[in-house]
């Protein structure tokens, strides 16, 4: 099996960043008369969004609304969730437990794979794989990564998108034909490259 070497990513950076600039988390029960608000500014870093979307779905939270966006080195977004029963979040120790999850302290984000470009993420959970994409969006989109991850025999058991002032953000959970998490490096190299190329003709199209 051919080595894949990804490029280094130095976690101390990381941390002077995050020390520099913290994450931001707001839990809001009062602008929305029948959902919860879940506000998080942060810097903007490779699996900030899967990072996200991970804690809520543990918490078995539903996600009705996503308002996504990523302006230079900084990440905002505000997410529409409820409780299965749909009902607000109110719960005092489910909100403190939010707050310091995807808070300063927070560390869930060890396990995620950095690439260059920052549009693609890879992110091991159980016996599947969570695969998180960002860019620009266009008819046809989903369409194209479905057939690369179909070509190369990934089954998507789940998926969450998000779409907003043309970006898309998606976070797809897959697995192989052994239903079991995908961990052949030459595999995810080959998936990470021809996804990158998709989301990278998006941004082509756009300074055409």
């Amino acid at each position: 099996m051919a080595k894949v070497c990804w490029p280094y990513f130095d976690p101390e950076y990381e941390n002077f960043s995050n020390r520099m600039n913290p994450p931001r988390v707001s839990v809001d029960n009062t602008s929305c008369h029948d959902c919860t608000l879940i506000k998080v500014d942060s810097v903007n870093k490779p699996g900030i969004l899967l990072e996200v979307v991970q804690i809520l779905t543990d918490l078995d939270f539903i996600i009705t609304k996503a308002y996504i966006s990523s302006d230079g080195g900084w990440f905002m977004d505000v997410f529409h969730v409820t409780d299965q029963q749909g009902r607000k979040i109110t719960d005092n120790k489910t909100i403190d437990f939010i707050e310091k999850a995807l808070g300063p302290k927070s560390q869930s984000t060890e396990g995620v794979k950095f690439w260059p470009s920052k549009r693609v993420g890879v992110h091991s959970v159980g016996d599947h794989t969570a695969i998180e994409l960002i860019g620009r969006d266009r008819p046809g989109l989903l369409s194209e990564i479905s057939a690369v991850l179909a070509n190369l025999h990934f089954n998507v058991f789940a998926a969450e998108v998000w779409t907003h002032n043309r970006r898309i953000a998606c976070v797809l959970y897959v697995n192989d034909a052994t239903n079991r998490a995908v961990d052949e490096p030459n595999r995810l190299s080959l998936m990470e490259e021809q996804l990158n190329n998709i989301l990278r003709g998006c941004d082509g199209l756009k300074s055409q």
